[in-house]
C-alpha cells in the first residue's frame, strides 16, 4: 500500500505518525463528531500527547474562520452589491454552523501533523512504539 502524503495524511485525518489509521471515530456530521481516539490502533501514537496539546488548533480554525468569512462577503459583493447586513450575517453565521465540524476536524489534524513527525515503517499493534511528539 503506498503512503499518503502529507496534505492528503491531513486532510483525511489519519494517524500523523504512520498514516494508516483515522485519528476521528464516528462520521463528520454526527452528534459525536468531535470524538477521537486516545491513540492510534496501528501504531499507538498518542492522540492526545499532553494536556492543552490542541489549544494551538484554535488559531488554525480561526485562519479558516477569517477566510470563510472574506469569501462569503465577496461571494455577496459579486452577486449583490446592495445588499443588506442581515444578509450579510445570515450567510456568514449559516456557512461557518455549517462547516463548523469539518474546520474543528481539519484544524485538530493540520496542528498535529505539525507537531508530529512522520514514521515510515510503523504498524503492526503487536510492536511497541514509543509515543513521542518529536
Amino acid at each position: 500500500m503506498k503512503t499518503q502524503s502529507l496534505l492528503s495524511s491531513m486532510m483525511t485525518q489519519s494517524c500523523p505518525a504512520c498514516r494508516k489509521e483515522k485519528m476521528f471515530k464516528s462520521p463528520i456530521y454526527g452528534w459525536q463528531f468531535n470524538e477521537m481516539h486516545s491513540h492510534c490502533p496501528n501504531c499507538h501514537q498518542s492522540f492526545d500527547p499532553e494536556p492543552g496539546f490542541y489549544t494551538g488548533a484554535m488559531y488554525v480554525s480561526y485562519g479558516f474562520q477569517v477566510a470563510i468569512m472574506v469569501t462569503s462577503f465577496l461571494m455577496i459583493q459579486l452577486f449583490s452589491a446592495d445588499a443588506a447586513i442581515g444578509l450579510y450575517l445570515g450567510v456568514v453565521i449559516g456557512t461557518v454552523l455549517l462547516l463548523f465540524p469539518l474546520i474543528f476536524r481539519l484544524s485538530r489534524s493540520i496542528w498535529i501533523h505539525l507537531m508530529v513527525n512522520f514514521r515510515p515503517g510503523l504498524s503492526s499493534p503487536g510492536i511497541s512504539h514509543k509515543n513521542s511528539i518529536s
